[in-house]
């Protein structure tokens, strides 16, 4: 093989590489105070590294627990990463509008291929999700199929899916399923 030329190596972290290039080192992640970040009026009202009280955190455990996920109220200040949270605004957010309408076209699509139905993607109802290098979508949407009822009306029927949509990868589908009763 012939030289494909000189290799130069640098250390990024080196003084003489950060002078020349004016960098300066990261400074330290400031230190948590604990006694700061807890309120002190009691037991119930004290928040955890979450930024939730142990009531919200009941709440929100049961929430995600009696309904798999699909059912979750927001929680302000509560972490963005690994908690269940409702996509709210997401009229104002049109890449994740986009993004949600989507994948519950595609989980539709999924179902319809599975069941051999032909359910059409209506509208979104409410979606959360969890961000994990991409979301982790929990979905509600209406769908009809092309059956009319004896009334002659092609009512909606409500939808749950629940999938992940990686950042620029493929999709991985883990359900869609009609609407469990309450």
């Amino acid at each position: 093989m012939g030289s494909i030329g000189p290799r130069i190596l640098l250390d990024l972290n080196s003084k003489r590489h950060r002078k020349n290039r004016n960098y300066s080192p990261k400074p330290p992640p400031p230190q948590r105070d604990e006694q700061k970040s807890k309120k002190t009026n009691s037991d119930s009202e004290s928040e955890d590294e979450d930024g939730m009280t142990a009531e919200q955190k009941e709440r929100y455990l049961k929430q995600v627990r009696e309904s798999e996920g699909f059912e979750v109220d927001y929680f302000p200040g509560i972490s963005y990463c690994c908690k269940i949270r409702p996509l709210i605004y997401l009229d104002e957010q049109p890449l994740l509008n986009q993004e949600v309408k989507s994948c519950s076209e595609w989980a539709i699509h999924r179902f319809n291929s599975d069941n051999n139905t032909n359910y059409q993607f209506v509208e979104v109802l409410k979606a959360n999700s969890v961000f994990r290098a991409g979301n982790e979508f929990y979905l509600t949407f209406t769908a009809k199929d092309d059956v009319v009822d004896a009334d002659g009306d092609q009512s909606p029927v409500i939808f749950q899916a629940k999938l992940y949509s990686p950042i620029g990868g493929e999709k991985k589908y883990y359900f869609c399923r009609p609407k469990l009763k309450s």
